[in-house]
């Protein structure tokens, strides 16, 4: 039976796919995700039955099931390439600047 982590970070993936992956900003993920945490385990469950087209209550294999389908968007932190700075690469190195 998948674990409440799993039920969170797949409905925060069905709600990121729904507005388009590359239009959500780390900050939009950050407050889905804490709008997810603050639901009870009932309206989490209700949430991924109705997302996923599944009647409530749902049984928990078919649940699993389901949510092994649904793709976790890589979030931008992850990467490994996302400093938070802005993007500064098109700037000449001070040695290249014209005095």
């Amino acid at each position: 039976m998948a674990d409440r982590g799993m039920k969170e970070r797949k409905l925060v993936a069905l709600m990121v796919n729904d507005m388009g992956i590359a239009d959500v900003e780390e900050t939009e993920m950050a407050g889905m995700e804490r709008e997810v945490q603050g639901l009870s385990d009932e309206e989490l469950d209700r949430m991924l039955a109705s997302r996923l087209d599944l009647p409530y209550p749902v049984d928990a294999e078919v649940l699993d099931r389901a949510l092994a389908r649904v793709e976790e968007p890589e979030r931008i932190s992850q990467r490994g390439d996302f400093t938070g700075a802005p993007d500064m690469s098109h700037e000449p190195r001070p040695e290249e600047r014209e005095s």
